[in-house]
């Protein structure tokens, strides 16, 4: 009886596994691999999570850069719009803090598809390379196939444009790709450079809407208005900071494959 459950909980754990795994297409004499879709945290849910992460990140530029042009009197001693600027202070607070959580939970797909299965792998980045070269020219050799048919400047003029695109040789490729190991690995800097940016813009985004919201210049007098623009000011030059490597690096490579 007890080797009867054990033997259907093995069947049942198999099952199991065979629903979670994929049988990936390779090439003739390859191991096929079997790839379980739950290996990282909310990677089934990347791409949604950075949709919805983008827009927060658009609306926390959008928020610390209007605080500080209504905040732009403060230094002069200047408090227009005192009550909508707080309300502005504690929005960005807010976001800063939203676009942090939602950023946290996409950095273990970016970490592992990204920056450790590409950015930090020379071999997967000359593979890139390679790969887009040889679809340069293939493209380039159906374009020469549409237009050797017709006559004219207009086909003679398509044929030099694409004279070039053929496959370049191994020792043309690498001269052309020697450099891109090293801009990669300068890109997964910068990236990390953009979360401890992001940790102080926060923070001095929280300290700014404290103090937004405890301080009354008619008060406590002006004496801390030109610290209180400051902290606006550092944050909003954070989240532009972030936003722009966040799209930069997005450019080259965001959460992985299809």
């Amino acid at each position: 009886m007890r080797t009867h459950s054990e033997g259907a909980r093995r069947a049942l754990r198999a099952d199991r596994s065979r629903r979670f795994c994929q049988d990936l297409q390779a090439p003739p004499g390859a191991t096929r691999l079997c790839y379980k879709q739950s290996v990282l945290f909310a990677e089934g849910y990347a791409r949604l999570l950075l949709v919805v992460h983008t827009v927060a990140a658009v609306a926390l530029v959008a928020a610390t850069t209007h605080l500080v042009v209504w905040m732009r009197g403060f230094p002069r001693g200047r408090f227009p719009r005192l009550a909508a600027t707080r309300r502005f202070g504690l929005i960005s607070a807010a976001l800063f803090g939203i676009t942090f959580v939602l950023g946290n939970l996409i950095y273990p797909v970016y970490k592992v598809r990204v920056r450790a299965e590409y950015l930090d792998q020379p071999t997967a980045l000359m593979t890139d390379v390679r790969a887009r070269a040889d679809s340069r020219a293939r493209v380039g050799a159906d374009y020469r196939s549409l237009m050797r048919p017709g006559s004219g400047s207009d086909a003679v003029a398509g044929s030099d444009a694409v004279a070039g695109d053929e496959a370049p040789s191994d020792a043309v490729l690498l001269d052309r790709a020697s450099g891109v190991p090293r801009r990669a690995a300068k890109i997964a800097r910068w990236f990390d450079v953009k979360e401890h940016w992001v940790s102080l813009g926060m923070a001095l985004s929280l300290g700014c809407a404290v103090l937004l919201w405890t301080w009354n210049p008619k008060q406590h007098g002006a004496a801390i208005a030109p610290m209180v623009f400051l902290l606006a000011v550092g944050a909003a030059m954070s989240a532009w900071l972030a936003a722009i490597i966040g799209l930069v690096t997005a450019s080259y490579r965001s959460i992985g494959g299809l």
